[in-house]
């Protein structure tokens, strides 16, 4: 689960500077244990979309759901370190940067789906579970891509869901 504080040292409200940030640098090792850096942003030199379900959908509130997202290439942060990362989910009516009520996955892990939502021209998915508790039916959830080994800002949010 998600060190909530490390998470808040990186206030939520600030993500959206993300776009002008400087990209994080490293080569590539597929393996999805290299450590991240410890800079500003982790895992912006790369976009990101909801894959499996899409961003706007209705999820399952209860724990073990599983889901996916895609990233463009694989020369960047999260291929790299993908045990690193995981999804966080955060209340869209938090205010001021608030993570009170979010949920995390566990670590994310490397999927081979080639059937799934396919935005790039070099697609590579990620997934993660939501763990326990759960979500809370009917609220709105902002995901964001959180580096959980580092200070690091998440990066997002990059789609929002519905919890029933």
């Amino acid at each position: 689960m998600t060190n909530v504080t490390t998470i808040a040292r990186g206030a939520i409200a600030s993500m959206c500077l993300i776009a002008a940030a400087t990209a994080c640098s490293g080569g590539s090792s597929g393996t999805g244990n290299s450590p991240v850096p410890n800079t500003q942003f982790c895992g912006n030199d790369t976009q990101y979309q909801l894959a499996n379900p899409r961003t706007g959908a209705t999820i399952a509130a209860n724990n073990n759901t599983t889901v996916e997202i895609v990233a463009q290439d694989n020369n960047n942060q999260i291929f790299q370190s993908f045990k690193s990362f995981d999804l966080l989910f955060v209340p869209a009516n938090n205010g001021g940067g608030s993570l009170q009520g979010s949920v995390s996955t566990g670590a994310l892990a490397i999927n081979g789906d080639r059937n799934a939502y396919a935005p790039y021209g070099s697609d590579y998915y990620y997934n993660g579970t939501i763990s326990s508790p759960g979500l809370v039916s009917g609220t709105t959830y902002n995901v964001y891509v959180n580096a959980y080994t580092t200070n690091c800002v998440p990066v997002g949010p990059i789609g929002s869901l519905f919890a029933q």
